[in-house]
């Protein structure tokens, strides 16, 4: 269970780096579809973007998001 809890440990501190790579990879592959114009590559595009924001709403109910600022 330790791997666990350091895993964990791991993401929270690399959580913005996490999210940076995502969003470029994300960024690359739209332009490469748009590009190539395929409907079956945007059609995996929406399921990797809608998979990536599925992941993210989990991951910010577990606390992985700096508190607001108000």
């Amino acid at each position: 269970m330790e791997w666990l809890t350091n895993a964990v440990a791991w993401l929270k501190l690399n959580w913005t780096d996490i999210i940076a790579i995502w969003t470029s990879v994300i960024g690359v592959a739209e332009i490469i579809v748009k590009w190539l114009d395929s409907k079956k590559g945007t059609a995996i595009l929406g399921k990797v973007r809608a998979a990536g924001v599925w992941l993210i709403s989990i991951l910010t109910k577990f606390g992985f998001e700096k508190p607001k600022v108000k």
